[in-house]
């Protein structure tokens, strides 16, 4: 069984490297979170793991079935810790269907766990070929997007419209919640950092990030992106 969990440890390795160019054109703030994610789950749960071993093959002690089994356990925590970041780097669903569809998936979920009432307005009538990266890059914008209104908003309703107009992907988060001004936003721990990073992660593409709010008033987001990436940053 052990032998199955280091196994099914390299097939994960597999497809975090798989995801190296991803992170390769990622922007410094989001490496950073990266890392600080692996370092404190994966790695440490592995140098736990591999410090028991050592530990055990060293020993002679009359436990040591109790002592594997622990170590099994390790492993198992360490291959859910690494499912964990794959699906944040890149969620499977983007691997099966196009990007309207995996929004929409995306904003049932977070529905159903938060009990929230966001809705999502779908305007895109007919498949749209996106690179995976940029694919990527709008589903974790709904994420925290979302995320942001509910810590900072204080609504449970908003609402997520996606188009297309040539040339661009366009994308919507509109909330009737606390708003902010805008003019006075700067990076911060909470708030700004994230609306930043989005901005640069979406630069990349040849695409802006508008925001339009006052305070009281709610916020709207849109972010666009041309569909055709031969001119980005950006390299499948």
């Amino acid at each position: 069984r052990e032998k199955k969990h280091i196994q099914e440890l390299s097939h994960q390795a597999d497809r975090l490297k798989q995801l190296n160019e991803y992170l390769v054109h990622s922007d410094e703030t989001e490496r950073k979170m990266m890392a600080s994610d692996l370092h404190d789950s994966v790695v440490q749960t592995l140098a736990m793991g591999i410090s028991r071993t050592k530990n055990l093959m060293e020993s002679d002690d009359p436990a040591r079935p109790d002592q594997i089994r622990a170590i099994q356990a390790i492993l198992e925590q360490a291959v859910r810790e690494i499912r964990t970041l794959i699906y944040k780097l890149s969620p499977p669903i983007l691997d099966d269907f196009d990007i309207d569809i995996a929004i929409g998936a995306l904003i049932e979920e977070i529905n159903a766990r938060e009990k929230t009432a966001y809705r999502y307005i779908n305007q895109v009538t007919d498949p749209i070929p996106l690179p995976h990266a940029l694919k990527v890059t709008l589903y974790r914008a709904v994420n925290e997007l979302l995320t942001n209104i509910r810590k900072h908003a204080r609504t449970p309703n908003a609402s997520i419209q996606l188009w297309f107009s040539d040339p661009d992907i366009c994308l919507q988060v509109e909330d009737a919640g606390a708003g902010m001004d805008v003019q006075a936003l700067k990076p911060s721990k909470d708030h700004g950092f994230g609306l930043y990073s989005l901005s640069e992660r979406i630069q990349n593409f040849g695409g802006t990030l508008t925001i339009t709010s006052t305070p009281g008033k709610g916020t709207k987001i849109l972010l666009t992106a041309p569909v055709n990436q031969r001119g980005s940053n950006i390299h499948e």
